[in-house]
């Protein structure tokens, strides 16, 4: 498991806190997989509302693809990115139109956006 990332459940979300400055590659998308998964089992296999914090130094596509694939979805209700500035939420942008993701993912300012949103749009699927 990666000191680079935290997944833990807060409510009703699943937090992936990611350290400032980590290289999204494909053992640290693993990792959060695993972290995520074993959630997924201890709740009874309830599709999950994701939120991802931290400043990434880069993605690579390979990653990025696993990550908007079925392994993903299978456990996956929505996923909200948060994001602090305009050339990230663009990059992002880009990143989820070239990989289709199998289910929702909202790019937002903040967490307080990101649980609003969730909530607003898919609370009642994940009861």
């Amino acid at each position: 498991m990666s000191g680079a990332i935290r997944v833990y459940q807060d409510d009703i979300f699943t937090m992936v806190d990611i350290k400032d400055g980590t290289m999204m590659d494909m053992p640290q998308e693993l990792s959060i997989y695993r972290q995520r998964q074993a959630l997924f089992w201890q709740q009874g296999h309830r599709k999950q509302l994701a939120i991802y914090v931290g400043r990434i130094e880069g993605l690579d596509f390979g990653a990025s693809r696993f990550a908007c694939g079925q392994d993903f979805a299978a456990m996956t209700n929505a996923k909200a990115l948060v994001l602090e500035n305009t050339l990230n939420h663009t990059y992002a942008n880009m990143m989820l139109k070239m990989n289709k993701p199998d289910f929702p993912v909202y790019i937002c300012n903040s967490v307080q956006q990101a649980r609003e949103i969730l909530s607003s749009k898919h609370s009642r699927e994940h009861a």
